[in-house]
């Protein structure tokens, strides 16, 4: 992990995808962080999506061509939640959905900005068995 990340422990920012909104970053220590996005999706079925994630970060395993390590572009995997607020238009009603989610993706630091892109798979749990995918390109400011 890039030195200046060490006195930036938060981020926050913008996500584009599903969902599209905002996006929070914590820091937990060099190899791992906690994620939150809370937005709202666009896609076939619209709601309001709030996820949280524990990710586990692999800083320095991406080397350029002469073995040095990328400390600036870090793979992630996570695991973690989602919860989703979807509108049944059959019905009239607003459904509400739980679901694992597990996936990855890789980010790109920039002095105190943080450019990513991620992909996770999710398997709603509650009201029924459901497969979904989520992710997006996002960017944080750093502080």
């Amino acid at each position: 992990m890039p030195i200046f990340m060490y006195a930036q422990n938060y981020g926050v920012g913008v996500i584009i995808g599903s969902p599209t909104g905002f996006t929070g970053k914590y820091f937990w220590s060099q190899n791992s962080a906690i994620v939150v996005h809370a937005g709202w999706s666009f896609l076939d079925e619209m709601g309001l999506h709030i996820t949280g994630d524990y990710q586990f970060l692999f800083s320095g395993v991406i080397r350029d061509e002469d073995g040095i390590p990328l400390k600036s572009v870090v793979p992630y995997l996570g695991v973690g939640g989602r919860f989703r607020f979807k509108k049944n238009e059959q019905e009239d009603r607003t459904d509400f959905h739980v679901g694992m989610r597990i996936g990855g993706g890789i980010e790109y630091l920039i002095t105190r900005f943080g450019i990513f892109l991620e992909l996770y798979p999710v398997v709603d749990i509650i009201p029924g068995t459901e497969f979904d995918f989520e992710g997006g390109l996002g960017f944080r400011f750093y502080f």
